[in-house]
């Protein structure tokens, strides 16, 4: 079984000497610039031989490293599944919620890809982001890092109800429903972001991000600063619903908004 923890195990005493070497070279390079600026031509022999030496050791070095990553076979890591076997450990051991399966996750509220075929031979995708890494450690804790930035931003849950509330309403008038029907959240979210090109700045993964804090906030916040009331209807599975996760791991599906307020709102 092919293990990038493995590889890195390999590399890392190779990089220090490799560290070591080009640290040593750098010396050697201002002694032998001291000694020419002195007019000491002896000791910049010295100097020039001992620089030498350290250039020679650093190529040496150079092609051991080359020859480590070289062996290691991407395409193979990828395709036969221990990356992303690897990924999965390495997610769980840092508390990271993964649904789904065969090489697409939801890690809410990140959409992850592993593509490990002939013309993707080793890529993992965050959402419409390429991270360009083949250790299943870094990429879990880049998406765990990423969860508590998310977080740990400040959230403002009655100024999203209430642009939460006008997009409900302009789904209405547009639907010739009467307010407080139950329309779709999918619907309220083009009505929210109409612009097809301001989807890419807000996509769906972000309003069910903000979905979820003001869903795990509880029915004491889904009011308006008008004190219209709001409700959310849950299905059952992902088909028809989105996946909303608390901090606490609870995971809920809701799929509709509807005032309670009725023409007050």
């Amino acid at each position: 079984m092919l293990n990038y923890e493995d590889l890195l195990a390999e590399l890392q005493p190779m990089e220090k000497a490799l560290k070591d070497a080009a640290a040593g070279a750098v010396r050697q390079q201002k002694a032998l610039q001291k000694n020419t600026d002195a007019g000491n031509l002896a000791e910049a022999k010295k100097s020039l031989a001992a620089l030498r030496e350290q250039v020679r050791l650093l190529q040496e070095l150079t092609e051991a490293v080359a020859g480590t990553l070289e062996g290691f076979d991407v395409r193979e890591y990828f395709s036969g599944g221990d990356f992303t076997r690897q990924l999965l450990d390495a997610c769980w051991d840092r508390n990271v919620d993964v649904k789904g399966e065969k090489g697409v996750y939801e890690m809410f509220p990140y959409k992850v890809r592993v593509l490990g075929d002939e013309e993707h031979p080793g890529e993992v995708w965050i959402d419409r982001k390429k991270l360009p890494s083949c250790r299943p450690a870094f990429v879990a804790e880049t998406i765990r890092a990423g969860q508590a930035k998310l977080y740990g931003a400040t959230f403002r849950a009655d100024v999203f109800m209430n642009d939460l509330a006008l997009a409900y309403e302009t789904t209405c008038l547009r639907s010739n429903a009467r307010l407080g029907s139950n329309q779709a959240l999918a619907k309220v979210y083009k009505s929210l972001v109409p612009m097809a090109r301001s989807r890419k700045d807000y996509d769906a993964q972000a309003f069910a991000f903000d979905l979820s804090r003001l869903y795990e906030a509880g029915p004491e916040r889904w009011i308006t600063k008008t004190g219209v009331r709001f409700t959310f209807g849950t299905s059952r599975d992902g088909s028809t619903g989105i996946r909303v996760l608390s901090r606490g791991g609870t995971e809920s599906y809701i799929s509709t908004i509807r005032s309670l307020n009725g023409s007050e709102a």
